[in-house]
């Protein structure tokens, strides 16, 4: 066998392993210098050399490959090649983006990116992944792993985290992504512990509906269109305390006009000041309570999301009318019964169709609504409500069928203002106050949220 040494290093570099050493380029390459001999591995089943910048192994299967940096970190916390990954197949290997890269052995792969570091994928995870669409791997919609392969704690499924979704793999279902936001509503419940089990298929789309998304489960499904879900079980469970939680994500606060106008003599600031304290004064006058709170908020300047509480939405969400001539804007109560009447007919459709009792979860999207009485419109004006409703249905005669209901609403507002006009009274000609006061940085726009009181209801549909 063929050795060398590369001084100023004693140590000796041989046969294969120096032929593979000396084709990436001896010490100039990253491996750099050699710090030991020849090893021999456990068991004898290959050899290594160790050097500055990682190593090289050999075993007569796989030939000599090099692994070092992130990826030599990942293979040390596996054991090295006596444990699952085993031994290397391949050199590192850049993949077409030309930032992230991957490494073949026997029992794995291992991705790494600047953004996402090096994580393990094998098996049927691995192959599902290399089949996403459009493109496979990490070009697919699901990006690079973001966690080793992972074994779930029911001791028989596994799954990995990518930048945009996840990949679970059950024995009896395959492996299957779960992505977007049917992922955040399978999320809540607890993933393959949730009243949905493990995903049985992957999302399709749904036919003669642009945007909508269905995904089906052991138990169930959901449907995703936008802002607007449907969950689906049959047979049905349990009402599960997070059904009615369910509720569009709330939008991020746009905060490019606060702090844009400077006020060189610091007359603007003071002025400001003085005209905020007198809408202030104008809701505390009018018994505004919650208008009052909103606007010191704003003006206290920390941009933190206010929320209110349960009675107060649920006292806002009964109002039957609104104070705006625009026939697109709903008022609140009539939302809600609509979500109610909508979610009870569903649910009654499925027990029709298939026999047994079903559980169905309808969540609206975000529907600009608004009130009536003169807080609640001084307060928030307009603002976007959804509602969630969860229904068990049972079979029965048509009119017949027993219902249970829970129902919750969910609102917010992004508490900002654009300038108007002066339409006769503080609260209304506020807007340019409020506006001025976020360019010269002294308010801060925040989110105003909040859910109701969960609510019951029995009887037959």
């Amino acid at each position: 066998m063929v050795c060398q040494t590369f001084p100023p290093t004693p140590f000796q570099v041989c046969g294969a392993i120096l032929d593979k050493y000396n084709s990436l380029g001896g010490p100039n390459s990253f491996l750099l210098w050699p710090k030991s001999n020849e090893l021999s591995n456990p068991g004898n089943t290959g050899a290594r050399s160790e050097f500055v910048g990682g190593n090289i192994y050999w075993s007569s299967a796989t030939g000599a490959r090099p692994v070092a940096h992130d990826f030599l970190t990942k293979f040390g916390n596996y054991g090295y090649e006596t444990g699952f990954m085993k031994y290397p197949t391949s050199d590192e290997i850049v993949l077409p983006d030309g930032i992230g890269r991957r490494q073949e052995f026997q029992g794995a792969t291992v991705y790494w990116s600047p953004l996402s570091g090096a994580h393990t994928i094998t098996g049927a995870i691995r192959d599902k992944w290399n089949q996403s669409p459009p493109l496979p791997a990490e070009r697919s919609f699901l990006g690079y792993p973001i966690s080793d392969e992972l074994r779930l704690p029911d001791g028989i499924g596994a799954m990995n985290r990518f930048q945009n979704g996840v990949i679970y793999w059950s024995p009896s279902t395959g492996a299957h992504a779960v992505s977007g936001r049917i992922l955040d509503v399978w999320a809540a419940g607890g993933y393959e512990k949730s009243q949905y089990g493990y995903p049985s298929g992957d999302a399709t789309a749904v036919a003669g509906q642009p945007g909508a998304v269905l995904q089906n489960f052991q138990r169930g499904s959901i449907y995703v269109r936008a802002d607007y879900f449907r969950g689906l079980l049959v047979p049905a469970v349990e009402f599960r305390s997070y059904d009615t939680g369910l509720h569009p994500n709330y939008p991020a606060v746009d905060l490019s006009d606060y702090d844009t106008v400077g006020d060189p003599l610091n007359q603007s600031k003071p002025a400001n000041y003085q005209q905020s304290a007198v809408i202030s004064a104008y809701f505390s006058s009018q018994d505004r309570p919650v208008a009052g709170e909103l606007w010191n908020h704003y003006y206290g300047n920390t941009g933190t999301d206010f929320v209110l509480s349960a009675s107060r939405i649920d006292t806002w969400t009964a109002e039957t009318t609104n104070g705006y001539n625009d026939p697109s804007i709903k008022a609140p109560a009539g939302l809600v019964e609509a979500n109610k009447a909508d979610a009870i007919a569903q649910a009654i459709a499925e027990v029709d169709r298939t026999g047994q009792p079903a559980k169905v979860i309808v969540s609206t999207p975000w529907l600009v609504t608004a009130g009536i009485s003169n807080d609640h419109v001084q307060a928030l004006g307009r603002y976007s409500l959804c509602s969630t409703t969860a229904v068990i249905a049972k079979p029965g005669a048509p009119g017949l069928h027993p219902i249970d209901l829970r129902q919750t609403t969910h609102m917010f507002d992004l508490y900002d203002f654009t300038r108007g006009g002066d339409y006769g009274n503080l609260a209304q000609s506020a807007v340019d106050t409020a506006v001025t006061g976020e360019e010269l940085g002294i308010a801060k726009p925040f989110l105003v949220l909040g859910s109701g009181s969960d609510r019951s209801w029995s009887g037959t549909k």
